[in-house]
């Protein structure tokens, strides 16, 4: 993935646009695993380019505000007093977390996890 297409996906996630996990999530209640790998490899994609030439506080904002809204989106699936439930929702949720929270870890501490440790592959 090229860098202007992961700050492309992160901007679309963050303004809630169509073809985003963030629009998937919020507009039709639907996790979808595409979407997901999408931001994933473009937190991944964007770390890399943080660690040669410094973090954007803009994206550092636009991943941050994403990243929350995934997590307490799936917060208010597991509520049963929230009308919201996801679609489609991963049995395997807390691997998805891992995957979120290791990109999050390489982003702002330039930590890269190996990908081969993971039990969520593609």
């Amino acid at each position: 993935m090229l860098l202007k297409d992961a700050a492309e996906v992160i901007n679309r996630n963050y303004m809630c646009h169509e073809n985003s996990l963030v629009y998937d999530l919020h507009e039709t209640g639907i996790f979808s695993g595409c979407h997901f790998w999408e931001f994933y490899d473009s937190v991944i994609v964007l770390a890399k380019e943080a660690g040669t030439h410094g973090q954007s506080m803009e994206t550092a904002m636009k991943i941050t505000f994403v990243y929350q809204y995934i997590l307490k989106t799936m917060i208010y699936h597991f509520d049963d007093g929230d009308l919201f439930h996801i679609k489609a929702f991963p049995a395997d949720y807390t691997e998805y977390l891992e995957r979120l929270d290791d990109a999050m870890d390489a982003y702002f501490r330039g930590i890269f996890a190996d990908e081969t440790v993971y039990g969520l592959q593609r």
